[in-house]
């Protein structure tokens, strides 16, 4: 690939820019490069988002493959440790009960076969060779733990979705009731309020005075009345006697 130069009207080839862009990276200030930045960079100097796009793939590919590697040698070699302090506690106490028990010395058996085994053991561990095969299967076991951390994420961020769901439905139903008793209690106050408007004048003076008189012009009448008959039984029997 070659490119003409805005000053001067120099020109490269593919190997020398690869070159130059080497050197100003490792000569620039370190930092984290985005994707997007990166397609901006390339797609100035003439590479097609496509090229950038594949050769990321490619990337993120041996990136996944290094760290498939290095976590497989991680766990042997943390596998190899806890090994090696069982043999070493278990040896030391065999030695401990052949040296206080009378009797021949028997315990380098057991370190001899054991020892053997850990030397095996050793190899495997220590040794950074890594077979296709086993890369793959840490990659798929990556990927499905990966998954399963998102599965969880997911999951706790839908209960906490619907817990805060729950809390606000329970704020609006709290609400709701406060309202509907300020409600009933205003529209009880404005029935009493109609009622009360509602009722009878109370009598004016005079018309109580006569409803209290009342009664003693009926005890009057009554009283008359009996006087009357009393009157026409004494004249009968006046008359009865004559």
């Amino acid at each position: 690939m070659a490119r003409s130069g805005k000053q001067g009207g120099r020109q490269y080839t593919e190997a020398e820019v690869r070159v130059i862009l080497e050197r100003a990276l490792r000569g620039a200030q370190t930092r984290e490069v985005g994707h997007d930045e990166l397609v901006a960079a390339a797609e100035e100097i003439g590479i097609s988002r496509a090229a950038i796009e594949a050769a990321s793939r490619d990337i993120e590919l041996v990136r996944g493959e290094e760290e498939a590697r290095a976590a497989i040698v991680a766990r042997r070699r943390k596998g190899f440790r806890s090994h090696l302090f069982s043999f070493v506690v278990v040896n030391a106490f065999l030695f401990a009960v052949n040296a206080l028990t009378p009797g021949p010395w028997w315990f380098f058996w057991p370190l001899l076969g054991w020892g053997l085994g850990l030397a095996f053991h050793a190899r495997a561990a220590l040794s950074s060779d890594v077979s296709p095969r086993q890369i793959r299967r840490e990659i798929a076991r990556s990927a499905e733990r990966a998954r399963r951390e998102e599965l969880r994420r997911l999951k706790e961020q839908r209960r906490a979705e619907h817990l805060e769901r729950k809390q606000r439905l329970e704020r609006s139903a709290e609400e709701l009731g406060h309202a509907v008793e300020e409600g009933v209690a205003t529209m009880l106050s404005r029935i009493a309020q109609e009622i009360r408007g509602s009722a009878p004048p109370a009598p004016p003076e005079d018309a109580a005075r006569r409803q209290r008189i009342a009664p003693f012009d009926a005890d009057d009448a009554e009283s008359e009345a009996l006087g009357e008959d009393e009157a026409e039984r004494a004249a009968r029997r006046g008359r009865g006697r004559r």
